[in-house]
């Protein structure tokens, strides 16, 4: 079964690469962002070690317990990071500017907190969901070291 993991954990590194961009762009919000960018990371790492762990196939049936976690974990990551996505493509549309603004400058604060805002909304803020995949995966693979 291809679950695409090293493709999850390809889009995770862009979006903490995406997001390490912001960090000059809005300093009031650097040390929230440095966390996500670290778990960030740490999921593409927790899915780079699940792709190798599920390769060996001397795990059974704790491989198909994986398998059925991923069919949950997986695409609400894939949704998360699709907003982070969206808050790089916000930034590059032309909106209005604040006044007093550099003309063609984004208003990076105003996205990130709309963008987190919106995430808190549906449930739950970007640094919790990012805590949650990464704590999930890091379980996966402890179940199947076990």
């Amino acid at each position: 079964m291809d679950w695409k993991l090293l493709n999850y954990a390809k889009e995770a590194q862009d979006a903490a690469t995406g997001l390490s961009a912001l960090l000059s762009e809005i300093p009031e919000h650097s040390r929230e962002i440095k966390g996500d960018i670290a778990e960030l990371f740490a999921i593409s790492s927790a899915l780079d070690v699940l792709h190798e762990d599920l390769g060996l196939t001397r795990y059974g049936r704790r491989g198909a317990r994986i398998f059925r976690d991923l069919e949950i974990c997986l695409p609400s990551l894939g949704f998360t990071l699709e907003d982070l996505r969206n808050i790089f493509n916000r930034s590059k549309r032309k909106s209005r500017q604040h006044p007093g603004a550099f003309p063609g400058t984004p208003p990076y604060a105003r996205i990130w907190e709309d963008a987190c805002d919106e995430m808190e909304a549906q449930g739950m803020d970007l640094s919790v969901r990012l805590e949650m995949y990464r704590t999930y995966l890091q379980g996966m693979h402890d179940i199947l070291r076990r």
